[in-house]
């Protein structure tokens, strides 16, 4: 039974002048949600991952963690904080020990789609996901009604049958968008059945609020003025005890509230938004008469839940922002009241988007909280490090002290954002380990627990008490968890592994760590030639790892230098089928995911008359007996430049988090961010095609290297085929040695610039 203000799915004409003007808004029965301010809060649905136990430090694309973190978005506190409260679960399916190459080691996207409510509202009933309503709130009301309907006349004992079956004929046939998809223009179903223009007495009432329902329901022609008038005309009929009646005037009064919401909705609506102050005053106090008439006269009502959720609505369509807050914490703290109607999966955005962040130019005073929910979420914002993204005036200690007392039933969250408070904004470690736990863990702990011995291991690390810390982690990774908390303690033992080059925790028969995307990365960045043989020979290459492995095998010994490696490896590893290992191209779809091993069977090319390259082998083999092979050289940098091989050992997501390093967060060590455990500097085409023209031999292939030199920085001057910075005067000279000394050549006459 809700539309408009309720859930906006769609630009509708009545509010919008013009389809450019439309912004889709989402507006749910126990939430208030329109535009984004995510670039205050947090709130961008997919990052790329971290895999470092840096945590502090929120950026405008920042990925989060499972405990409580200054860095997290803010709806993903809310989340943590909401499940300790036994508000929401989640889905366990595949939420320990993340695969996902993106957001690792938590999304706010994975929490939205795994979040599922432990505590149900009323309001559920009639607003059940059905098959029918696509799952809109909207439309869910609009078929659940239909049957309540049909249960209301048949509790009337005084219609007769044919005029149910008239009643629910007329139900049946009026026009929704519900009824095609959400498709603006809908056809009404196609009936011969000819409805009276007068009801008998006692249909009469039920055929009036079917078209009082008809005009509510018709999406962008919703005609809510004339819905209300309908609907006020039913609220006092006399009904005798006639429990079909008092369905009608239940429902009635009830639909009085929603047509109000409406009607303020839609006066309100500008442009782009909503703007309470365009709204006549009158609506606000009549709709909330209303909701007081409904609560007071039906105090057992079947909407009683519903109604104080549309009260919590009308105090944030009339910006009465304490009052707002007062509901959301009356309703958190009271789950058990059938006045409940959180739908808590959702209760975050609400949180944020219409109490956190309703202004861009203000922030909210935190004063105004009261449950320690809402405190500890909001303080973690407010105590996030300078070079946190659109950062404001962190919370000082006086601050936080003033708090102490809302915190009466919830110490252990005030002693956290104490020792929050020394670590981020003062970097005390020392100071911060004053403030936590110092009981070992023990049992299967909530998030809030488990926040606070991760930051216990981080500061134990941080004051060099590595032992201890290594013992926390340990402990931390034996003991049951909730549903994310195992990435985070993998992590940490894999940086642990990292540093130490010990490995046995992720491969191998004692092994505990179970992350496919941990166990990916250190073949990928950090494993040394014996580890990832170890990998290859107990992993077929129809397995991820075992392809992983090989694939770095051969891709770093020739990167590196190590041709005779290399072709070993090739020997041993290629797999005999290579050619079919296209990446996204494979036409087998179960080798899509794999690495492409056709790179390696590259035949060659005729870069010109005197310049012609075989095979990858046959260059190889030729640089094993002559690294200086000039030719050769030229034909690998040609191999690299067709293959873009190189391109493999980029972290694109440890180059975004030094980007995004703060002092703070520079303690932390990044897994693969290592030393290279292969022998040989790396290769590059640049190096390749420098070593060739720096014999100052007059020839083609110097005219060849210098040409493409110079084109390494072409059309923005930066370096694309190693990570060096040439002067621009280098460059420059480079281009005239092309000119002068090989004008003749085409590769001197096709380069017209450089860069």
């Amino acid at each position: 039974m809700n539309h408009a203000a309720e859930i906006i799915r769609k630009p509708i004409k009545l509010f919008f002048k013009t389809i450019a003007k439309a912004i889709t808004l989402t507006i749910l029965t126990t939430g208030l949600m329109s535009l984004s301010t995510a670039s205050i809060a947090g709130g961008w649905s997919s990052c790329d991952s971290n895999f470092s136990l840096a945590s502090h430090s929120y950026q405008s694309c920042s990925i989060n963690s499972p405990t409580l973190e200054t860095g997290n978005d803010t709806q993903t506190n809310l989340y943590l904080l909401l499940a300790d409260k036994g508000l929401i679960g989640f889905d366990e399916t595949e939420t320990n020990g993340s695969n996902s190459i993106q957001d690792f080691p938590l999304s706010l996207e994975i929490l939205q789609n795994k979040a599922v409510n432990k505590v149900k509202n009323p309001d559920q009933f009639f607003l059940k996901p059905s098959e029918q309503s696509r799952h809109a709130e909207y439309c869910n009301s609009f078929y659940t009604g239909k049957e309540t309907l049909r249960n209301a006349l048949e509790l009337d004992p005084k219609l007769t049958s044919k005029e149910r079956q008239l009643l629910m004929d007329f139900r049946q046939a009026i026009r929704s968008e519900c009824k095609d998809s959400f498709d603006f223009e809908t056809q009404a179903d196609r009936s011969n059945t000819a409805f009276p223009l007068k009801w008998s007495k006692h249909a009469q009432p039920y055929a009036d609020y079917i078209m009082a329902t008809q005009l509510f329901y018709l999406g962008n022609k919703s005609d809510f003025d004339s819905a209300h008038n309908l609907y006020s005309a039913l609220i006092d009929l006399n009904t005798d005890n006639n429990l079909g009646l008092n369905w009608l005037i239940d429902t009635s009064n009830y639909m009085l509230i929603r047509t109000g919401i409406n009607r303020i909705y839609q006066s309100g609506m500008g442009d782009y938004r909503y703007q309470a102050e365009n709204v006549d005053r009158r609506l606000f106090t009549s709709t909330q008469q209303a909701i007081d008439s409904y609560l007071s006269r039906f105090k057992n009502g079947q909407y009683i839940a519903s109604a104080r959720g549309l009260q919590r609505r009308l105090y944030w369509l009339s910006e009465q922002e304490d009052k707002l807050i007062n509901e959301i914490e009356w309703q958190i703290n009271h789950p058990n009241s059938p006045f409940f109607n959180l739908n808590s999966r959702l209760l975050p955005e609400e949180i944020e988007r219409r109490v956190f962040f309703t202004d861009f130019d203000k922030t909210t005073d935190i004063n105004k909280f009261s449950n320690p929910i809402m405190l500890t979420s909001f303080a973690l914002y407010r105590l996030r490090p300078s070079d946190s993204y659109n950062s404001i005036e962190p919370l000082t200690l006086r601050e936080l002290k003033q708090l102490q007392p809302k915190f009466k039933d919830r110490k252990d969250l005030y002693q956290y954002l104490i020792a929050t408070y020394y670590y981020v904004q003062r970097d005390n470690p020392k100071q911060a380990l004053n403030y936590l736990p110092t009981a070992t863990p023990t049992g299967n702990m909530s998030y809030s627990k488990f926040s606070q011995y991760v930051l216990k291991a981080k500061a134990l690390q941080a004051v060099g008490n590595i032992n201890q810390a290594n013992a926390l982690w340990d402990r931390l990774h034996k003991l049951p968890k909730q549903p994310f908390q195992e990435t985070l303690t993998e992590l940490a033992l894999t940086l642990r592994a990292d540093q130490t080059n010990d490995y046995s925790e992720l491969f191998g028969p004692s092994a505990s760590i179970k992350s496919h995307t941990l166990k990916m990365r250190i073949i990928k960045y950090s494993a040394d030639p014996n580890l990832l043989k170890q990998i290859a020979n107990s992993h077929q290459v129809t397995d991820e790892l075992g392809a992983e492995a090989r694939f770095a095998l051969l891709t770093k010994s020739l990167l590196h230098g190590q041709y005779a490696d290399y072709l070993n490896y090739k020997r041993h590893y290629l797999p005999s089928n290579a050619d079919q290992y296209l990446g996204y191209d494979s036409e087998d779809e179960t080798l899509v995911s794999f690495p492409e091993f056709n790179l390696f069977n590259w035949q060659g090319k005729k870069v010109s008359n005197s310049i012609n390259c075989s095979n990858l082998t046959k260059i190889i083999t030729r640089l094993h007996q002559n690294p200086t092979d000039r030719l050769q050289q030229a034909c690998l940098a040609e191999f690299l430049y067709d293959t873009n091989l190189t391109y493999y050992l980029e972290d694109y997501n440890q180059n975004q988090h030094n980007f995004n390093d703060s002092n703070l967060d520079s303690r932390y060590p990044y897994l693969g961010a290592i030393p290279n455990r292969f022998e040989g500097q790396k290769i590059n085409r640049l190096d390749l095609y420098r070593s060739i023209f720096a014999t100052n031999r007059q020839d083609e292939l110097s005219a060849y290297a210098l040409h493409r030199a110079i084109g390494c920085f072409a059309s923005s001057g930066n370096n694309h085929c190693s990570d060096e910075d040439v002067d621009l005067s280098v460059r420059k000279a480079w281009f005239k040695r092309l000119k002068s000394d090989f004008g003749h050549t085409s590769w001197a006459k096709n380069q017209k610039y450089y860069w």
